[in-house]
């Protein structure tokens, strides 16, 4: 082996044996380079080549830090036909989730939330006060569509980093992600209208698909690079097909991550048959290696991508302050917006503008990235320990979300009644398809603290599930 290959192997060694254990600081690139009496290219190439394999990360001007090593995957990709177009019908249990969201002292494991105060409310409290102060008669304005110039430029910027160039001009403003959703497909689509999605997919979007009555077409998804090509353009030529709407950038419940070849494959794919194709992108700050993957959009020459995303799973969700770069849509998309909700609010664009603009955000989301990745690693492991056996799991990439496939004797909607019973919060697997499927799956939210009482509650999940698994009941 190379002199880096060798020192990459002895710290992967380390890492595995516990030796180093996640969450802990790796010694700097000089530290190291006397440590070991190596060049400082060589530590420099080894911490490249364990960032790639997903056991260190990177965090800005603080160093290196353990993920530890990752957990299996092989959750059961979904072996779906092509059925004809259905209407979606969501279960009403969506709604006692995000009741059960609220619950003081519940173990919140349902709705895909981070805990509150993992956000920067001390920051955006302050940048709220300037802005007010320097602008007092905002709050009696209205912003309306695209929305603040300055907000919509400092999101440019951020989307600029991944290498997607799209000018301040072709953004909207939102109220968050959803209303970025739904205004995209209320311009590409009509009620009746048939959208292909993946599978599993996110039962927010379903709920959104259902109240604007179009009925969907899924096709499966794999674990670790989302959606089967092949399978797509079966649809697309099979069907009517109004829009496409993806998870590219680690889906929601999978954690799934195309590669950029995919994701050119799948923009060319549906401008050859010039059919719209919406992703929501909400994730995709959240990368456990740190650098922000390529959106859809930035494939796209024909303007046929609509991208939606919002901050609200990495600054605020009480903001309620989104983006939406509609493409070719766009004028459709801005007479839609000024009719329902005149656009998003003033006092939100202002405040997240400023903060963008500042340096705070980005320490800021390297400190969450890395809770984020650890937190996952730290469900994975008890899960695997403690559920049934040949309870298997996602092994996400970026996110807060694990997607787990429990034994088929284990009825995920009899588990969640019983761990409703117990204050435990969980998303039952039926709650991801139009089709009704996935009755042994679970997605669990990772973005709490790692506290006792979490520890107890998964647990006590575990051992449920595993009751349910003897019984089948």
């Amino acid at each position: 082996m190379k002199k880096y290959e060798r020192l990459a192997a002895e710290l992967e060694v380390q890492i595995s044996s516990g030796l180093v254990r996640p969450g802990e600081r790796l010694d700097s690139v000089r530290e190291m380079s006397r440590l070991k009496k190596v060049g400082l290219n060589t530590v420099v190439r080894a911490f490249e080549l364990l960032e790639d394999r997903g056991l260190i990360v990177a965090r800005p001007q603080s160093g290196f830090y353990v993920l530890g090593p990752r957990t299996p995957s092989g959750v059961t990709t979904p072996r779906l036909r092509l059925s004809l177009p259905k209407e979606v019908s969501v279960p009403e249990m969506v709604s006692s989730v995000f009741e059960s969201a609220r619950e003081q002292g519940w173990i919140q494991l349902g709705a895909a939330c981070l805990a509150a105060e993992l956000y920067p409310c001390e920051s955006l409290n302050r940048f709220t006060r300037r802005v007010v102060r320097e602008q007092p008669r905002l709050v009696g304005t209205y912003e309306l569509p695209p929305g603040h110039f300055e907000y919509r430029r400092q999101s440019s910027r951020r989307l600029e980093r991944s290498g997607c160039f799209v000018e301040p001009s072709e953004l909207v403003a939102t109220n968050g992600a959803m209303e970025a959703l739904g205004l995209a497909l209320r311009s590409t689509c009509s009620p009746g209208d048939t959208v292909l999605i993946e599978s599993p997919q996110y039962f927010g979007i379903l709920q959104a698909l259902q109240q604007l009555q179009l009925r969907v077409v899924e096709v499966p998804a794999h674990s670790t690079d989302g959606v089967a090509l092949e399978r797509v353009e079966e649809a697309l030529r099979k069907f009517d097909i109004s829009a496409g709407l993806f998870i590219p950038n680690f889906s929601n419940p999978m954690g799934a991550l195309m590669s950029d070849e995919k994701k050119a494959a799948l923009v060319e794919l549906f401008s050859r048959y010039d059919v719209p194709l919406i992703e929501d992108d909400i994730y995709a700050e959240l990368s456990f290696q740190g650098s922000r993957p390529k959106p859809l959009k930035a494939f796209d020459t024909q303007g046929c991508v609509l991208t939606c995303s919002s901050f609200s799973k990495t600054v605020s969700p009480g903001l309620r302050v989104g983006w939406l770069a509609p493409g070719r849509y766009l004028e459709k998309v801005k007479a839609l917006q000024l009719s329902s909700t005149m656009g998003c609010g003033s006092l939100a664009q202002h405040v997240m503008a400023s903060y963008l603009a500042s340096r705070e955000y980005e320490r800021h989301l390297g400190d969450l990235r890395l809770h984020c990745s650890l937190q996952v690693e730290r469900f994975s492991r008890l899960i695997l320990s403690s559920f049934p056996e040949g309870t298997r799991l996602t092994q996400p990439r970026g996110g807060f979300v694990l997607w787990v496939e429990l034994p088929k004797r284990v009825d995920s909607v009899e588990l969640y009644r019983r761990a409703l019973e117990e204050g435990i919060s969980i998303s039952p697997g039926v709650l991801f398809s139009a089709s009704g499927g996935y009755r042994n799956y679970i997605r669990l939210n990772c973005g709490n603290r790692w506290t006792a009482p979490l520890e107890r509650g998964l647990s006590r999940l575990a051992e449920l599930a595993t009751a349910l698994q003897r019984t089948g009941a």
